[in-house]
Parts: structure tokens; C-alpha cells; sequence
């Protein structure tokens, strides 16, 4: 089997969670953008439905930019239905060195709490450690996430375009001699 196909093979997992029949971990591909924007608007929808969340419009910006990569878009199925989604996109430390940004997750109501969130942060770090990425930025719940591997990435140098973030912005190391340090800049459809 060659390097490919393990890379491959590794990001098609099924997984079995109880009341989810069967959850495949995969990357995304452009049929399921009607899925990804539904799992979105549901799982950051407040009281009214009607409203469209920001998420929504922020992914449908993340997969129209430069700083897409398709590689970094990663979906949960169950009965080949899209229930869950994470993507990252490059940003930049300093305007010089690339560094992927996470988020937004999310995970329709009704499969949280069954690891599908859990699946698609694992199934994001394989990807880019196997892609040989120095690590990964979020701006999360520091309690949720450094289940995961994440820390405060002020600790690590890299510091947040915004002072107010302080531990919420978090790092995921893959590689401590190539993470860069600086200011770290979302992709542009963040705004920030």
C-alpha cells in the first residue's frame, strides 16, 4: 500500500456510536455544502431558527477564498447524511508564514454528545501531521479543547490579532522547530 492510500484510508473511518448507525469520517466534497450549511445553522442557531447564524455565512466565505484547501474540510456522516463539520483554513504569523486556523466545528443538536465532534478534531490533527503542518489555531473553549492537544498559544509565541482572546486562543504543536511565532492572522473572511 502506498503513502497515499494510507492517507486515505486513514481519514475514512467508521466509526460506531449506539444510536448513530454508523459514522464515516471523510473529506468533504461539494454536494455536501447543502448539509454542511444545514449541520451550521442548526448547531449555532439561539431561539430563533429564522435567523441565519454568522457561521453559515462565515463557511460559505472560508470555501469561496484563497485560504481554502479542501484537504482541511472534513464532514461526519451517518446513513451518508451530513451530520457534523470542521474546516481549517491557512492564516498567516506575521503576513510571512502560513498556519492553519480552525472553526468553525460544528455538530447538528441532535448527535452531540455521541463523538462526532471528537472524531472530526482527531481526524483534522491526523491530517495535518501527516501533511507535515507545523500546527493548528483555534479560538475555542480552553476546557474543551485541550482535550485535544490544544494550549494557550500565547505560550508558544504566537500571539492573537486580538488581546481579549488571551487563553481562548489555543495552538495545536505538530512540529516545534517550524511553528512560527508572531502575530497570527485568520483567514480574510474572519475579518480579524
Amino acid at each position: 500500500m502506498d503513502v497515499r492510500s494510507c492517507e486515505l484510508s486513514s481519514l475514512h473511518r467508521t466509526h460506531n456510536f449506539g444510536k448513530l448507525s454508523i459514522m464515516q469520517i471523510r473529506q468533504e466534497v461539494f454536494d455536501d455544502r447543502a448539509g454542511i450549511y444545514a449541520v451550521t445553522h442548526a448547531a449555532f442557531s439561539k431561539d430563533d431558527h429564522l435567523v441565519e447564524p454568522i457561521e453559515v455565512g462565515l463557511v460559505q466565505r472560508l470555501f469561496d477564498c484563497d485560504a481554502y484547501s479542501p484537504t482541511f474540510s472534513l464532514v461526519a456522516t451517518n446513513d451518508k447524511t451530513v451530520i457534523a463539520h470542521v474546516i481549517a483554513t491557512w492564516g498567516s504569523v506575521d503576513g510571512k508564514h502560513s498556519l492553519l486556523g480552525l472553526g468553525p466545528l460544528a455538530v447538528a443538536p441532535e448527535y452531540q454528545n455521541m463523538g462526532a465532534g471528537t472524531a472530526l478534531m482527531q481526524a483534522i490533527a491526523d491530517r495535518a501531521e501527516n501533511e507535515r503542518i507545523s500546527g493548528i489555531v483555534l479560538l475555542g473553549a480552553t476546557k474543551y479543547y485541550q482535550r485535544f492537544g490544544y494550549e494557550p498559544a500565547i505560550a508558544r509565541g504566537i500571539i492573537p490579532t486580538q488581546p481579549s482572546w488571551g487563553d481562548n486562543f489555543m495552538v495545536r504543536v505538530f512540529d516545534e522547530r517550524s511553528l512560527p511565532a508572531g502575530k497570527y492572522r485568520y483567514a480574510s473572511p474572519f475579518g480579524c
